[in-house]
């Protein structure tokens, strides 16, 4: 059986709608992992491809472990909050994405969400929704029920660019770039578009930055917590100026300080 890691992004819908439209061969599901705190213009595209994929008869799956902005700062669920040892090691994209897709999958296998027996190896095919020009984030899957499959980069040979061209040609809506609006591995240029374009959200990322500073979470022997890379309050960051020195240095599209999961900002 075949599925689709939708994460409401650029790429993985439009491995939605290619399938949906016979330019890829079809999936059994697609299936959408909400955090419960994704952003405003995020939802509005999950729910209109919804009814897109279903017009054309393709299966929405919409899965959940919880919301991250409740859940995600409970002692044994970390985002990678920024202390001055670096980033806290990152569990929240297992917990919220990879896990409840997992699960889901083998419940349409017709198997128990998470009890032996398991599904033989090689039973499901998950396309991942990484394009050509970030296949440094093509990864195995750690199960061997689960074969990854990275459809963008392997059969279509298309970019980020290519995807929006695609969904373009077809009169379709552009989703913006997907991600929990809490995630710690932004660029300056990334929280300078979200406080323009959402700057409800953004004062909600402020009062949550706060709210994180003297967290006491397992691993984290002492030192305040941030989202910030720069280990300063959000608040404090001058935005424009650091945003010029991302662009004089250009920053390469892929650090070591960024989800490279597959399943986030797709």
């Amino acid at each position: 059986m075949r599925f689709i890691s939708w994460g409401g992004g650029v790429q993985s819908t439009t491995l939605a709608v290619m399938s949906a439209l016979g330019d890829l061969p079809r999936v059994d599901a697609v299936i959408f992992a909400d955090t419960g705190w994704e952003f405003s213009g995020t939802y509005r595209v999950v729910a209109f491809y919804t009814e897109f994929l279903t017009r054309h008869g393709l299966r929405v799956e919409r899965v959940s472990a919880g919301n991250i902005r409740e859940d995600g700062i409970k002692p044994h669920i970390h985002i990678p909050f920024w202390t001055s040892g670096g980033p806290l090691q990152r569990q929240c994209t297992n917990h919220f994405k990879i896990e409840p897709v997992a699960r889901r999958i083998r419940e349409l296998l017709g198997f128990h969400p998470s009890e032996p027996p398991h599904p033989p190896a090689g039973a499901a095919e998950l396309w991942l929704g990484i394009s050509l020009d970030e296949y440094l984030r093509m990864k195995r899957s750690r199960v061997s029920y689960i074969t990854y499959a990275y459809p963008l980069v392997m059969d279509k040979k298309m970019t980020r660019s290519d995807c929006k061209r695609y969904l373009q040609e077809h009169n379709l809506p552009v989703p913006p770039k997907s991600a929990c609006v809490c995630c710690p591995y932004r660029s300056a240029s990334d929280l300078l578009d979200i406080k323009r374009q959402s700057p409800r959200e953004f004062e909600d990322l402020l009062k949550f930055d706060q709210s994180i500073r003297y967290l006491k979470l397992q691993s984290v022997r002492s030192g305040e917590l941030y989202v910030w890379k720069g280990r300063k309050p959000l608040e404090e960051v001058d935005l424009e100026a650091v945003a010029r020195r991302e662009r004089h240095w250009k920053q390469l599209p892929l650090t070591a300080t960024e989800c490279e999961s597959g399943f986030c900002w797709t």
